[in-house]
């Protein structure tokens, strides 16, 4: 594979969990979908990428946003898809995150929510990944103009913005005889009384959070840490509160687009990267990044943790900066 091939992954299904119909979350429609991956791909092709590979998803995006050039207009890259069967599951995302990783892609482009980077993230390793926002809740992926955005990716595959690469945080969720899993953003987890199977938005079901960040301005449960001890996604530590619906201190968070909520918190405090934070005894549910991961029987165990290596992100403006200090975006003068 090129070495400057970047790789695509748009999810059809990001932003349709039952937060919807809770609040007042934007609906990116799978035009609006198509038209951010047309964008993307003029300035992924205006970097000076030769080669896209992409997941052909359930509902095309990546070949319709392709096929809306005109042929004067269309970048100049080889665009293939993925051979990939697809399941209808989020095992496809997954598949093709190994797919993209193993055929040697330079830089990894994401369309979707902090559920899809979290399977994007977890089978990539060191790929640089730049994920832009169309789910519910979004902590994790860039809020951004999609050209910006393909010029960052493209400049990123060529090897020009090394120090616009950055290593982001994550948290562990370990369980005795299981394979570790694991989260970008928050670990929630719940009391007995949740039986929900799709996305976290209840506040009284919330029994502790923990988090890799907690920056003001952001959507979701790291926001009731966010609005008394914010902590950046540079810094070398992670954050916990403990809640309960009886607490004298109460906390008021955006948990989701246009939904605001009051949230018991009974103790925050700081954690230290790798320092064990004891879940359980069961039986419990604990969501990552606001979807619920696993429940632990009555009696068993589990541990969290927050890591610092997590995946490399690139990060739009350094990036376009660093590329535009090395002239980058400079033509040949014209005889």
């Amino acid at each position: 594979m090129s070495s400057t091939a970047v790789g695509i992954i748009a999810n059809p299904a990001a932003g349709k969990d039952v937060r919807r119909l809770v609040s007042e979350a934007t609906v990116v429609t799978a035009p609006e979908k198509v038209a951010l991956l047309r964008r993307a791909l003029v300035g992924i092709g205006a970097a000076g990428v030769d080669t896209v590979l992409y997941l052909r998803d359930a509902m095309h995006l990546v070949d319709r946003a392709l096929q809306g050039f005109s042929p004067a207009r269309r970048p100049d890259f080889a665009a293939m898809p993925l051979d990939l069967p697809l399941r209808g599951s989020p095992e496809d995302t997954r598949r093709a995150a190994r797919a993209l990783r193993e055929a040697g892609v330079a830089a990894l482009f994401v369309l979707g929510g902090d559920g899809t980077s979290r399977l994007v993230a977890q089978e990539i390793g060191d790929l640089p990944l730049l994920a832009l926002s169309t789910g519910t809740n979004n902590a994790f992926p860039h809020w951004a103009e999609a050209t910006a955005a393909g010029l960052a990716v493209g400049v990123a595959a060529r090897g020009l913005v090394p120090q616009a690469l950055t290593r982001r945080k994550r948290i562990s969720f370990e369980r005795q005889g299981l394979p570790p899993d694991w989260g970008l953003v928050d670990a929630v987890v719940l009391r007995e009384s949740y039986r929900g199977t799709t996305a976290v938005w209840t506040p009284d079901d919330v029994a502790e959070i923990v988090v890799t960040q907690a920056v003001p301005g952001s959507v979701g449960w790291s926001a009731v840490i966010a609005a008394q001890a914010p902590l950046s996604v540079s810094q070398a530590a992670g954050a916990r509160a403990l809640c309960h619906p009886d607490a004298e201190q109460r906390t008021i968070a955006a948990i989701a687009p246009g939904l605001v909520l009051e949230i018991g918190v009974t103790r925050l405090e700081r954690l230290a990267l790798g320092e064990p934070v004891q879940v359980g005894p069961g039986p419990l549910t604990v969501a990552l990044d606001g979807e619920p991961a696993a429940r632990l029987a009555s009696g068993e165990r589990a541990v969290l943790r927050v890591l610092g290596d997590g995946p490399t992100v690139i990060e739009i403006g350094p990036a376009l900066a660093a590329a535009a200090a090395k002239g980058a975006f400079l033509l040949p003068a014209r005889d």
